[in-house]
């Protein structure tokens, strides 16, 4: 009987015993599917216990239990340590719920976010003796939760800086939100202004029932897009062009509707301009003395100019209409043959012009034209017809012929004048020297146009030359800075004073460059420089002479204002007047020897 008591009780511990395993393995199981760890810290023995979900956490070998406080501190991401360790201060101090969220760092140098709670077991004093917490992997949700903020914070963006209108308003037609984009358009100061209001009072009422139409069409499900005109709160009117869609809920309920609006005032008015130009068009093509023209691949006129009507018509005999053969015989066979020449050129595929000179037989006067002949394709790229265009260039010709005369006689100036051109880069690069140049300095053309202003400028020169083509190049087109002396240097190694006017043609697309014009005057400044010492010398004469000049003269005065008083004896005025005749003769002395010196600075 014993033995069976003790077999029974053996049994039931092993069913204990196996229960409890049963509890552990579920509770394992259980932390590692929702990445939860269980821990616990003895104060009174100072040590800390974990779980087997910690473990796994951190990546560590559960094999290395006990763990140390300081193990446990160690393991938190060093910017989030002092946070969890006041975190733990404050919850052991003021009786604070234990809630912590921060990172962790695994054995392999993972970082994971957990977070933790915690209940703290004090003792009859109140003290902490024990706390017992959890904490949870919750990285993937943190990182769920960053890529959708960023995701978020990505279409605010793109919606902030939306140039289109994008608004969202209630079935009612209220406005319940839109971009900043959008309160521009409508010259709302901000949300405030708008929100809350209904949009047809923006609306032009002439356009009224389109915006209604996309509206209404939205809350039926349906995408549609209208133009209508809107009139800001500023007054301001405006074309828009707006696409509606419906916003549905979870249960596909459509409770707003969705528009992305953009302004097309300047399309518009694009459009409108277009219809004009194409009136305008019209009128210029009629109006033009040029011949406009097209026919079909059988030499028979499809559209035409009046101007080209009646040039056909006159030398047809006979008023021109479509359908007409452009090709005339009654101006002889090698009329006919030289345009059907053309015309079956263009009609090959060639794109071409020629150029015509002849008696006109409505003017009886010379005329040069240019004709152009261009290929009509259709969509599959066959050719059906040719366009063609006859400019009048007689007037252009004879300008022309005044040109080259021109040029010619503005050459003859610039290769033989005393003042050389230039044409430089922004950097001192020569991009074009006048045939001057070799007698201004003996260079020739060639070689000054492989050099840099700088090549031959003098050193003492450069840094002003630097900054007058800085200058150069701020002030407006085609003005000019104020003339200004440089020294170049000349081919046979003298140096040469140049005056040079420098002008700004950098964006001018026939130039491209400073211009440069200067001439020789050396001679000039020598001798500018010659009268400028001989100035500075007599300047230096005089003012020392007019010292020596006063002593005799003061004295000359000061005698004769002691003779006019009439009190000196007949001895004493006789001595006075020695003395006045000494001065004077000391004065005249004085002066021969400015004449002298004066002589002396003369520049012969």
């Amino acid at each position: 009987m014993k033995k069976k008591k003790n077999d029974k009780i053996e049994s039931s511990a092993s069913s204990v015993l196996g229960q409890g395993n049963k509890h552990e393995l579920i509770l394992r199981q259980m932390e590692s599917l929702a990445k939860i760890g269980h821990w616990d810290v003895d104060f009174v023995n100072q040590t800390l216990h974990w779980s087997e979900g910690v473990f796994h956490i951190l990546e560590m070998d559960p094999s290395s239990m006990p763990v140390d406080l300081e193990t446990g501190f160690q393991s938190v991401h060093p910017d989030d340590r002092e946070r969890a360790m006041l975190h733990m201060k404050e919850v052991l101090e003021t009786g604070i719920a234990y809630d912590l969220e921060c990172r962790l760092i695994t054995t392999t140098g993972k970082i994971k976010t957990i977070r933790s709670l915690a209940d703290v077991i004090r003792n009859e004093k109140n003290e902490p003796v024990q706390i017992v917490g959890i904490f949870q992997d919750i990285t993937e949700q943190r990182e769920a939760y960053q890529t959708l903020k960023q995701q978020e914070l990505r279409l605010s963006t793109i919606l902030q800086s939306e140039p289109e209108c994008v608004k969202v308003v209630s079935p009612e037609g209220i406005l319940v939100e839109m971009n900043p984009a959008g309160l521009q358009m409508i010259e709302a100061n901000g949300p405030e202004d708008a929100l809350g209001q209904k949009v047809e009072d923006l609306v032009n009422p002439l356009d009224l029932k389109f915006y209604q139409s996309i509206h209404n069409r939205a809350l039926q499900g349906i995408k549609s897009s209208t133009r209508f005109r809107i009139i800001g709160l500023k007054g301001t009117e405006r074309w828009m062009e707006s696409t509606a869609v419906p916003l549905a809920n979870q249960t596909g309920e459509i409770t707003s509707v969705l528009s992305v609006t953009r302004d097309i005032s300047d399309k518009v008015i694009s459009e409108e301009k277009l219809i004009r130009i194409k009136r305008n068009q019209e009128a210029l093509i009629n109006g033009t003395t040029d011949l406009i023209w097209s026919l079909d691949s059988h030499f028979c006129l499809i559209a035409a100019n009046k101007p080209f009507m009646d040039v056909i018509g006159y030398l047809r005999g006979t008023a021109a209409k479509e359908g007409d053969s452009v090709l005339i015989m009654s101006q002889g066979e090698a009329f006919y043959e030289k345009w059907k020449g053309y015309y079956e050129r263009g009609l090959s595929g060639e794109c071409f012009k020629t150029y015509e000179r002849f008696l006109s037989p409505i003017t009886q006067l010379e005329e040069h034209r240019e004709v152009f002949f261009n290929p009509i394709r259709n969509p599959d790229g066959q050719i059906t017809g040719l366009a063609c265009f006859s400019k009048d260039i007689t007037d252009l010709m004879a300008k022309r012929m005044e040109l080259v005369a021109s040029e010619k006689r503005y050459r003859a100036l610039v290769e033989n004048g005393v003042d050389v051109i230039a044409i430089l880069s922004t950097e001192g690069k020569a991009k074009y020297v006048s045939p001057s140049i070799t007698k201004v300095l003996g260079y020739t053309e060639s070689d000054a146009m492989h050099m840099n202003l700088f090549d031959f400028l003098h050193p003492d020169d450069v840094p002003k030359i630097i900054k007058r083509l800085e200058e150069v190049r701020s002030i407006p087109q085609g003005n000019s800075l104020p003339s200004h002396n440089f020294r170049i240097k000349h081919q046979n190694g003298s140096w040469r004073w140049v005056e040079s006017t420098i002008t700004n043609l950098t964006e001018d697309e026939n130039i491209g460059g400073i211009v440069d014009n200067f001439h020789d005057v050396t001679e000039r400044v020598f001798q500018i420089t010659a009268i400028q010492t001989q100035n500075e010398k007599l300047k230096a004469i005089a003012w020392t002479q007019s010292h020596v000049v006063r002593n005799p003269l003061a004295k000359i005065m000061g005698i004769v204002d002691l003779i006019k008083t009439g009190f000196l004896s007949p001895e004493e005025e006789r001595k006075s007047l020695d003395h006045l005749i000494e001065s004077a003769k000391e004065l005249d002395s004085i002066i021969q020897d400015i004449v002298l010196k004066s002589q002396r600075v003369i520049v012969p």
